[in-house]
C-alpha cells in the first residue's frame, strides 16, 4: 500500500497572519518546495446560464 502523507500547499506566518504557497516537489525524499509567494484561496468558476450566452 501506498503511504497517504498529505503534502502542505500553504504555511502560515503569525507575524504577518498570512499563509504563503509553496512549490510542490515530486523528489523521492518529499521535502518541501521553495515559498513562491502569497497564498489565495482558489477562485470558484461562475455557472453561465443560456440567457447569458445568448445575449452576453
Amino acid at each position: 500500500m501506498a503511504s497517504s502523507k498529505k503534502k502542505k500547499k500553504r504555511i502560515y506566518n503569525p507575524v504577518t497572519g498570512k499563509y504563503y504557497e509553496l512549490r510542490q516537489r515530486t523528489t523521492k525524499s518529499g521535502r518541501a518546495g521553495q515559498i513562491k509567494g502569497l497564498w489565495h484561496p482558489p477562485k470558484k468558476k461562475k455557472k453561465k446560464s443560456l440567457l447569458d450566452i445568448i445575449f452576453g
